[in-house]
């Protein structure tokens, strides 16, 4: 169910890309199912060897969000969403190979995913009160 709180930011001030590269030895099928089980509802386009997705809803970041229930893992998303932070602008990489298998796994660093990260930016005028939705 939707909060008031997430409805606010289903406007025209929010935008959430998700993308990820589809290597050579990849299967695009196995990169779209990697991506679905994280962004269920996500409707994916291929272009250049990407697959991505664009949306003004919240609500896709839910997965995300319920699978980062520690404080640990919470704190490490906020240091990297707040050290990512340019402007109105900030992100965030998954591990692909992890969301093959339905897990969401954070890393600070492309090369932690050796077949390419899912990169999640998020653009909004107030990032931060984005970044404290996590919390919530």
């Amino acid at each position: 169910m939707t909060t008031k709180k997430e409805n606010n930011y289903n406007n025209k001030d929010l935008e959430i890309i998700v993308q990820a590269y589809v290597n050579p030895s990849e299967e695009i099928e196995k990169v779209n199912f990697a991506i679905k089980n994280v962004f269920p509802d996500s409707t994916l386009i291929l272009k250049d060897n990407k697959l991505y997705t664009s949306t003004e809803k919240l609500e896709v970041l839910k997965k995300v969000k319920d699978q980062i229930r520690s404080k640990s893992t919470l704190s490490v998303l906020k240091k990297i969403l707040f050290s990512n932070q340019t402007m109105n602008t900030t992100w965030f990489l998954l591990n692909k190979q992890a969301a093959f298998s339905k897990v969401v796994a954070l890393i600070e660093d492309e090369d932690e995913s050796p077949l390419g990260p899912i990169k999640i930016t998020i653009r909004n005028q107030n990032t931060e009160e984005i970044i404290n939705w996590f919390e919530n």
